[in-house]
């Protein structure tokens, strides 16, 4: 009995004396008149027969932007107000309460989307903790939170890294026509970028909203709709594109033309390499954007070119070493690369230094040179003109030893046996002693092919012909280092010229 009593009490002191689930005077008043305004509400019924909707945007990053898939994705704030005279109140009634805070879900909303959204759904994303604020007016404010929006955009990509986009951000009704819904905005603060963030690849130059009617999509209205174009103009930042693709490829022409200095493997081997790095980069930046045939991007122009100066340089390669390893050109190259040694790269191909030939005079047991003038006129002047024999063949000269001696003035007085064969041991002691065969003069036999030896006439042939060909050979080399010269100078021309102009055309579109 008594317990029964001491919770009676303890009831009563919990319901009466501390006043238990009651709300303070001002929340009570707030629950009051939001349970007032959306007793009767239907959030299907649009608050009135045309609702004018003012839209704004605040930009805050442009989170990612994808060439190859034609794509921007920002983040952005879109805040939304029109009134609904079905939430309008007297404040002096309802504790001088201006705005209250209702749920989203609750309400009736645009259905605002974005028409170019890359998403699965291009509707605004409205959550269950969205609130929307509203006056005592009836004036609804609803803003979203920080959304992450991908619309497509169309990149033009010619004048890659120099290039300027402008990618835009649709906004509309769906499925309201201007007659039921209409889009009022203020140009000048229809998207807010104070709290923009810049993106390390692009620069945004500036915003602009234009707004364009469309057919209205609803097939029962002859009307009309407003879509809200908010246009971003991007500015790519090319210092990461030039470093690690204009100035590397600029390097790998440096080398190309730096093989010019090299022997014939060296290049062919070095232009291989230059190759397979174009390769390499081409592909590296072909990956970046999508695949078209519009217009011909500059970046890859430039790639192309040097790679034709390359492959120039290579077939140039080729071409030269045949030259030399068959020691011929044609006639017409030959005479123009004589004339760019004498006129053109004079001072590369200095005029060789004239070796004069020197007579040796047979004096009895002396041999004298054709400087000595007082002993010209009696002696026997002989030339040498196959000095070679002297050093390949020694034993020619022990088998046939002889000596055609020439009377310059008179007729030749009659020798000795014994003293033309002391002549010859005298002469021939100088080519490591041959044995001396002495002749008469009136022998008879025929005249020799060589002055110093009776060669056949088959080796003898064969001699003149190397030699001539090494010669030759010599002087095919010298012709092709100056036709070289040449073509290195009309490649620097044509690569300085050609690169500069897709330059300036890249950087002034």
């Amino acid at each position: 009995m008594i317990k029964s009593l001491a919770f009676l009490i303890l009831l009563n002191y919990l319901f009466y004396l501390c006043d238990c689930g009651t709300l303070p005077t001002s929340q009570a008043t707030e629950q009051t008149l939001i349970t007032g305004l959306l007793s009767t509400y239907n959030k299907i019924i649009r608050p009135n027969t045309t609702v004018s909707v003012d839209i704004t945007a605040a930009l805050q990053q442009i989170v990612a932007i994808d060439e190859k898939q034609q794509t921007m994705t920002t983040s952005l704030f879109i805040s939304q107000t029109w009134v609904d005279s079905r939430l309008s109140w007297t404040p002096s009634s309802n504790g001088n309460i201006d705005v209250v805070m209702l749920p989203v879900t609750s309400l009736w909303i645009p259905d605002t989307m974005i028409l170019n959204s890359a998403d699965s759904s291009g509707y605004l994303t409205v959550s269950t903790y969205s609130l929307a604020s509203v006056e005592s007016s009836g004036q609804v404010y609803m803003i979203l939170p920080a959304l992450t929006v991908k619309t497509r955009c169309n990149f033009n990509v010619q004048y890659f890294p120099f290039d300027k986009q402008v990618c835009s951000i649709s906004l509309t009704s769906w499925s309201q026509g201007s007659s039921r819904l209409v889009y009022t905005e203020n140009s000048t603060a229809v998207i807010d970028i104070s709290g923009y963030t810049e993106h390390p690849l692009w620069k945004l130059n500036g915003t602009d909203m234009i707004v364009v009617r469309s057919e209205d999509r609803s097939p029962f209205e002859d009307s009309f709709v407003d879509v809200i174009t908010i246009q971003l103009y991007l500015q790519r930042k090319p210092l990461y594109f030039i470093m690690n693709g204009i100035f590397a490829c600029w390097i790998l022409n440096c080398v190309t033309l730096l093989s010019y200095t090299l022997p014939f493997g060296s290049q062919i081997g070095l232009c291989m390499t230059c190759f397979m790095t174009y390769s390499v980069y081409s592909l590296n930046f072909s990956n970046l954007f999508p695949q078209q045939s519009q217009y011909l991007m500059m970046i890859t122009l430039y790639f192309l070119l040097s790679i034709c100066w390359t492959l120039i340089s290579m077939i140039w390669f080729v071409i030269c070493n045949h030259f030399i390893s068959k020691a011929e050109m044609p006639k017409f190259l030959y005479i123009f690369a004589g004339l760019l040694q004498k006129k053109v790269f004079l001072f590369c191909f200095p005029p060789p230094k004239d070796d004069k030939k020197k007579d040796v005079i047979v004096n009895n047991d002396e041999l004298k040179k054709s400087g000595d003038k007082e002993s010209i006129q009696a002696t026997i002047i002989q030339e040498k003109k196959c000095a070679s024999c002297q050093k390949l063949l020694p034993s020619c000269f022990r088998r046939n030893a002889k000596v055609a001696n020439i009377e310059k003035k008179e007729e030749p007085s009659p020798v000795k046996d014994d003293a033309l064969t002391k002549t010859n041991n005298s002469y021939f002691s100088l080519l490591d002693k041959p044995e001396v065969i002495a002749t008469d003069k009136t022998d008879e036999k025929p005249k020799p092919k060589c002055d110093f030896c009776d060669r056949c006439e088959t080796c003898q042939a064969d001699f003149d012909k190397d030699k001539a060909k090494g010669k030759n050979k010599k002087d095919i080399e010298a012709r092709c280092s100056a036709l070289n010269y040449f073509v290195f100078v009309i490649l620097v021309l044509f690569m300085v010229i050609s690169e500069l102009s897709v330059w300036v055309l890249m950087a002034n579109n």
